[in-house]
């Protein structure tokens, strides 16, 4: 695990460790969406893959993708939804932070958002108060 100080957000009732799981739940945003693009494709277009005559889909198969699809879809919209309200200004940069962990300096100096340090932390906890009202942690 990198050198990185947990956020304290014990004056939103957000525990270490509800902090831990709210932040590890934004690093999988990348790959829920990578994921939902191949789950959206695989049951987009007919498959030939079974006896002539037969079904092209799988009806259980078919209907465990478009769920798993609804529910990554869902998530993602979580940490998006989270993101436009704690930062309506910079959305795209912001919810990048949040995402990929970055720090205001790199936001800063390397994708030039324009927020400032004090205000890219409160917005950060902002964040993550929102995050954490949205799956029921508070």
């Amino acid at each position: 695990m990198p050198n990185k100080r947990d956020l304290r957000l014990d004056k939103y009732d957000i525990g270490v460790y509800a902090y831990r799981e709210l932040n590890n739940f934004c690093k999988q945003y990348q790959e829920k969406k990578r994921k939902l693009q191949e789950l959206e494709c695989a049951y987009s277009a007919p498959r030939f893959d079974k006896a002539p005559g037969a079904s092209c889909y799988d009806d259980d198969q078919t209907t465990r993708a478009a769920v798993r699809a609804a529910m990554i879809s869902r998530d993602l919209e979580m940490v998006e939804q989270s993101a436009m309200e704690a930062a309506p200004e910079e959305y795209a940069l912001f919810l990048q932070a949040m995402v990929e962990d970055h720090t205001w300096n790199y936001m800063r100096e390397i994708k030039e958002m324009r927020m400032g340090e004090n205000d890219f932390r409160w917005r950060r906890r902002l964040f993550y108060f929102l995050l954490a009202k949205r799956k029921y942690i508070v």
